[in-house]
C-alpha cells in the first residue's frame, strides 16, 4: 500500500494537518472518511485524486468521483481543475467522471442494461414517470385497498397517498 504524497501537493499545500496528510496519501485500494462539516473533505478527495494521478496509479478516464448533489459534483470538478493548475498537472481531465451517484448510476443502467436480465425492457423513471408507474401499478405494489378503506390508515385517494409518500410528507409514525 503506498503512502506517498506527490512533491507538488507537498509544496504547494504545506498546511495539510496529519489526518488529512494520511488520507490523501493513501493511493491504493478505498478509504472511508467520516468528518464533520467543514473539515475539509472535499479538499481532501480532491487532493487525494490528484495524488493517485500525479503518481500515474491511473488515468483520468478510470477513475469516478461521486458525491450526492449536482451542486456539490460541480463544485468538485471546478476544485480538481483549480488544484491541478495550482500543482501542475497538466494532463487532460476531460475524460474525468464527476457526478451525482444517481447519475453515475443511472448512466451505467442505461449503457449495460443489455447485459442484464431486464433486457431492453428497463427503464429508469424519472420524477415525472414514478408517480404514474406507481399508480398504474398500485395493487401489485401496495395491495388491493377496499374502496371505503383509507389508504395507509390516512389516504382517500391512490393519487394523493403516491403525491405525498413521494414528497416525504408521510405520516407513517402517526396513529
Amino acid at each position: 500500500m503506498s503512502n506517498s504524497l506527490h512533491a507538488s501537493i507537498e509544496k504547494n499545500y504545506p498546511l495539510i494537518n496529519d489526518d488529512q496528510r494520511e488520507a490523501i496519501s493513501q493511493t491504493e485500494g478505498p478509504l472511508l472518511i467520516i468528518a464533520g462539516p467543514g473539515s475539509g473533505k472535499t479538499f481532501v478527495l480532491v487532493l487525494r485524486a490528484l495524488n493517485i494521478l500525479m503518481d500515474e496509479k491511473c488515468q483520468p478516464r478510470e477513475m469516478v468521483l461521486c458525491t450526492f448533489t449536482e451542486k456539490a459534483a460541480f463544485e468538485l470538478r471546478d476544485r480538481i481543475q483549480q488544484a491541478a493548475r495550482t500543482i501542475g498537472y497538466t494532463e487532460d481531465l476531460s475524460q474525468l467522471q464527476v457526478s451525482t451517484i444517481h447519475s453515475l448510476s443511472n448512466t451505467y443502467i442505461a449503457r449495460y442494461r443489455l447485459h442484464t436480465a431486464w433486457g431492453s425492457g428497463a427503464e429508469v423513471l424519472d420524477e415525472l414517470t414514478q408517480p404514474l408507474f406507481l399508480f398504474e401499478n398500485f395493487d401489485e405494489i401496495v395491495g388491493t385497498i377496499d374502496q371505503n378503506e383509507k389508504i395507509f390508515g390516512h389516504w382517500s385517494t391512490r393519487w394523493t397517498a403516491i403525491v405525498l409518500a413521494q414528497s416525504s410528507r408521510v405520516p407513517f409514525n402517526q396513529s
